[in-house]
């Protein structure tokens, strides 16, 4: 089950037809339910990731020949892309293989993907898996399997992708050294854990780093749904989307297997600071984390679905936490709102990010937004600009910028086959 509900007003949004701001153009490179019963997947709800010669590759959420998900392959042909399905899930007895890709993948220098389901596995408890590449052939293979321990106190439902040192330069995974994730139930607390993955034969071994709520009233944060960052000195840096002082989430460190908040949100008046945080956070040159929380900041009439007043931030942190943006401020939500994406920053340190909900127009607040943000907030594309939104409806997932530019990224759901979603690209002005 996903830990956060998506806003009722935002179902609504599909019926709507919004104009783009001029310049910015989107580019449907797939539609999902191309395939009968959605044999190729449905609803990719996380990002992508490019291999060396920009080829992209995603999860879906369902849809495949058991339902509950696929791992999927763009060929990159010239200035097209061809889909191709790398792998559907529950293909074994019981679902052993894993169930519910939510999560995005991560790529290793020889082109093999390494990610996460956060049901099935021997245990039910999700699994962290490989698509080892050879010849033009793919094989996959579970690498951990959750609720291996008594109680499951290694952790239960990954959410989150995993990471590891350098991926915030942009480096490919070497293949061999440590990977870090977060489950985000079960553990000693039974609230979630940060963990560690070691290469082995035949299965990896886990470390449990952290497991969440072992202080009063789950202080250090409770329900981690985001993936970790990893910084030069080898820190961990994520968010949970529930616990701290007001139970709406924390920022967190994370050395060795000390941990430290280094946010609480809801902790300045009406929640100024931003609320739940669903994403992760991202790293610039000088040290400095920036995200995005799924409610809070300043009050809007379109955002009262979560229990908390707002449609969401964009913050960065360095010492203090800083509120940058507010969602949801311009009429009828045209700036967008609910973020569940984070915010990447790209080589001038711009922020590019999504949505969930907002950029309507008239009385339709939207189906989502992208952004940049360099001092200011600027929407470069509104969802469901096209007729029945076929160009898509819900970005979820933290975009991707390529070695080329390139920004890509999926909705959740429409597209051209009604409502599967799809896989975009956008070109800025």
């Amino acid at each position: 089950m996903r830990t956060r509900a998506i806003p009722l007003a935002m179902l609504a949004a599909a019926l709507c037809a919004a104009a783009s701001p001029a310049g910015a153009k989107l580019h449907t490179l797939y539609s999902f339910c191309a395939q009968s019963g959605c044999a190729d997947g449905r609803e990719p709800s996380a990002g992508l990731v490019a291999d060396a010669v920009g080829n992209l590759y995603g999860t879906t959420l369902f849809g495949g020949d058991a339902g509950v998900g696929v791992v999927f392959e763009l060929v990159h042909k010239g200035q097209k892309y061809r889909y191709r399905r790398l792998y559907s899930f529950c293909a074994q007895s019981g679902c052993a293989d894993g169930s519910d890709a939510e999560a995005g993948l991560i790529v290793d220098t020889a082109g093999n993907l390494y990610g996460t389901t956060m049901a099935g596995g021997p245990n039910d408890g999700g699994v962290v898996y490989e698509l080892k590449r050879k010849h033009g052939t793919w094989t996959y293979s579970v690498l951990y399997a959750f609720c291996a321990l008594s109680d499951c106190t290694d952790g239960r439902e990954p959410q989150a992708g995993l990471s590891y040192a350098g991926k915030e330069s942009g480096l490919a995974y070497d293949g061999s050294s440590a990977l870090y994730g977060t489950a985000s139930q079960a553990g000693a607390n039974k609230q979630g854990t940060a963990f560690a993955l070691t290469p082995g034969a035949p299965l990896w071994s886990e470390q449990v780093l952290y497991a969440f709520c072992a202080q009063p009233g789950c202080a250090d944060g409770a329900g981690p749904t985001a993936p970790l960052t990893v910084d030069g000195s080898g820190h961990l840096f994520g968010t949970t989307y529930f616990g701290g002082g007001a139970n709406m989430g924390t920022l967190f460190e994370i050395a060795g297997t000390a941990e430290t908040v280094l946010h609480s949100f809801c902790s300045s008046a009406n929640c100024s600071d931003g609320a739940f945080p669903e994403a992760g956070v991202h790293l610039d040159g000088a040290g400095n984390l920036y995200g995005t929380t799924f409610g809070g900041g300043r009050k809007s009439k379109h955002c009262d679905d979560i229990g908390v007043a707002g449609c969401g931030t964009v913050y960065a942190f360095s010492s203090t936490q800083n509120a940058l943006y507010d969602f949801c401020i311009k009429k009828n939500c045209g700036d967008g709102g609910y973020p569940l994406a984070g915010v990447i920053l790209d080589a001038s340190s711009k922020l590019w990010g999504a949505t969930l909900y907002g950029g309507g127009h008239g009385d339709v607040p939207g189906a989502g937004t992208l952004f940049t943000f360099d001092g200011g907030e600027r929407v470069l594309y509104r969802f469901c600009a096209k007729a029945d939104c076929a160009d898509g409806q819900g970005p979820e997932g933290d975009l991707l910028i390529d070695g080329a530019g390139g920004i890509f990224g999926t909705t959740l759901f429409a597209g051209a086959n009604g409502s599967g979603g799809t896989v975009f690209e956008l070109t800025p002005d």
